[in-house]
């Protein structure tokens, strides 16, 4: 588990940074390595050339300098040179502290509800997300790569558990449904401003036609119910002519009519139909049971079950037509989404306070379990790898330490020399 970590962490350095931090280092071992050999140099030369004192005394305060900022730096990450002194190696000693002031901080002073709420105050998400989608064709880019991913994630899935989940799901919301309400909302809906009209004409036009192609039944069972002495007169083909004549004539002055007493009887009924349906308890109760039957029978079990496979063949196409399909499709809904938030102002605003709204409930549920991540998994790294990560990261800038003390050090060095020459002479 420790080699994974490591092996981890060592693909997530910053090379540039670790490059930048060996060439400080390099330039500040230099520095102090060429004082070194400055203060040989003066040392050797001083008895002759007492000026040169003043080189000597700047290169041996400059080595203690960079001698003394060498070990205040070394001791933040390791022992330096292995020896066990008080107070050194204090990233390694203290990594869980480390961790836990770390992820407070972070929980603290990024991931509370009201900072994430100030932040988050003049930004605008939605606009943000349109825009991004909108340029450099990213909405294909980003259709490609989940169409890429779609399929091996769903590889990853179990059916039987998602079967249940399904058929739990759709049985429980079906079940729940006050279905009679709905039927009575979608009639209400339906014959709100008259648009039921279309469908009152197609139903007196069948009417008609229904009158037309049963003509001969009607007058077969007017004359079976007229005696033997009216059918002598031919009485009964005459009753069958009025009656038939009387409903075409109603039929086709009903249909010509948007205000005959027929479409107010079929309003009327649908009417009652909708009343019952949201007030009468017997029929609310028998729609229930139906639904509650329906759920359970084994077709929309199976349709049920058949919709995931439906939906996993579609999405778990590999070929690359079926990959470039499903990226096409997710990018036009990309792109019709961005282009719905960019024209619809009302849209982008809800958009736009229903992300920030989620985004602060997220830092209030989730704020303390990210620090704690942050904290668990500095935790989780070994001594080397902490040195190693945050070295790399502020190495750089430690190394400019080495270096300026060494030429502080050498600027003081100097002074308390060139002091004590005037004073003494």
């Amino acid at each position: 588990m420790k080699s994974e970590i490591e092996e981890s962490t060592v693909l997530n350095v910053d090379n540039e940074a670790l490059s930048a931090f060996r060439r400080m280092k390099r330039i500040a071992t230099a520095l102090f390595l060429l004082m070194v050999l400055l203060f040989i140099v003066s040392k050797s030369l001083e008895i002759n050339y007492p000026l040169v004192s003043y080189l000597r005394a700047f290169s041996e305060a400059a080595m203690v300098g960079a001698l003394a900022d060498w070990f205040a730096v070394t001791a933040l990450f390791r022992r330096p040179m292995g020896l066990p002194i008080p107070h050194t190696a204090i990233i390694p000693r203290s990594k869980d502290r480390i961790g836990d002031g770390l992820g407070r901080f972070i929980s603290r002073n990024f991931l509370q509800p009201a900072q994430v709420e100030r932040r988050l105050e003049k930004i605008e998400l939605a606009t943000g997300f349109a825009n991004w989608i909108s340029t450099e064709d990213r909405a294909q880019k980003l259709g490609e790569g989940i169409a890429t991913t779609v399929p091996r994630a769903l590889g990853l899935l179990k059916d039987g558990p998602i079967y249940d989940w399904l058929q739990q799901t759709i049985k429980k919301r079906m079940q729940n449904t006050d279905i009679a309400t709905v039927f009575a909302d979608g009639l209400a809906l339906l014959t709100r401003n008259k648009r039921h009209k279309p469908i009152v004409d197609l139903i007196i036009f069948h009417s008609d036609l229904l009158v037309h192609s049963h003509e001969a039944e009607f007058r077969e069972k007017v004359s079976r119910n007229v005696d033997w002495f009216p059918k002598l007169l031919a009485v009964d083909s005459s009753a069958s002519d009025a009656l038939l004549d009387a409903i075409k004539e109603t039929l086709h002055e009903a249909a010509g009519d948007p205000n005959h007493s027929i479409r107010a009887k079929i309003d009327d009924a649908l009417g009652h139909l909708e009343h019952s349906l949201r007030f009468d308890p017997n029929m609310r109760s028998d729609l229930a049971h139906w639904i509650e039957d329906l759920a359970q029978h084994e077709s929309v079990t199976k349709y049920i079950s058949s919709i995931w496979e439906e939906i996993k063949r579609e999405l778990g196409e590999t070929s690359p037509e079926g990959q470039a399909k499903l990226a096409k499709t997710i990018a036009g809904i990309l792109r019709e989404i961005a282009s719905a938030l960019t024209e619809n102002q009302e849209l982008n605003e809800s958009l736009n306070q229903k992300l920030k709204q989620w985004a602060i409930e997220i830092s209030a549920t989730q704020g303390a379990s990210v620090g704690e991540m942050v904290s668990e998994t500095i935790k989780s790294w070994d001594a080397s790898t902490v040195v190693s990560q945050i070295e790399n990261a502020v190495g750089r800038d430690l190394q400019f330490i080495r270096i300026n003390g060494t030429i502080i050090g050498g600027l003081v060095g100097l002074l308390i020399h060139a002091i004590s020459q005037f004073t003494l002479s």
